[in-house]
């Protein structure tokens, strides 16, 4: 694995983990359930890393996508709970692409991380590297959301 992005692929590795681990135990209520009205449930942020790493799989050129394309991407609404997919279908498919991007770290070259990413983020570094540093900060981001509402749901805590 390139030494570049060792450090986010181990970020990445933590997520596999805690991203479940925070739905675990929770009925499909309660990861339905917003903390407020203008707030994201947590099955919202789990389809929607889900669908930002199928993002990066393909930025790192394995063809991947989920069968909600664009309804939890970045920008999208939330919109009526009723319609997101249950939770064990986000969860298994969450899993089968962790595992990919996995792979995909231990093969990817210096010469695909130094190409331009085909996508903007808000970070300097616009390579492909620079993308990954950048989406292993808004997984922890997000992760970090899905801890507080766990907590706030009464369940125990993610980590710790």
């Amino acid at each position: 694995m390139d030494a570049r992005i060792a450090n986010c692929a181990e970020l990445f590795g933590l997520s596999n983990a805690l991203l479940p681990k925070s739905m675990a135990g929770l009925s499909q209520a309660e990861v339905l359930r917003p903390a407020g009205p203008q707030s994201t449930p947590m099955l919202w942020m789990a389809a929607h890393l889900t669908h930002a790493r199928s993002g990066l799989l393909n930025m790192l050129g394995v063809d991947t996508q989920t069968p909600w394309e664009g309804r939890f991407g970045r920008g999208s609404s939330v919109s009526d709970p009723s319609q997101y997919p249950p939770a064990a279908d986000v969860l298994s498919l969450w899993k089968e692409i962790a595992d990919q991007l996995q792979q995909r770290f231990k093969t990817i070259s210096s010469e695909e991380l130094a190409a331009p990413s085909p996508r903007d983020f808000p970070v300097s570094d616009k390579s492909i590297g620079g993308a990954i540093h950048f989406l292993a900060f808004h997984e922890a981001y997000h992760v970090g959301q899905m801890a507080y509402l766990r907590k706030w749901l009464g369940k125990e805590s993610l980590v710790g």
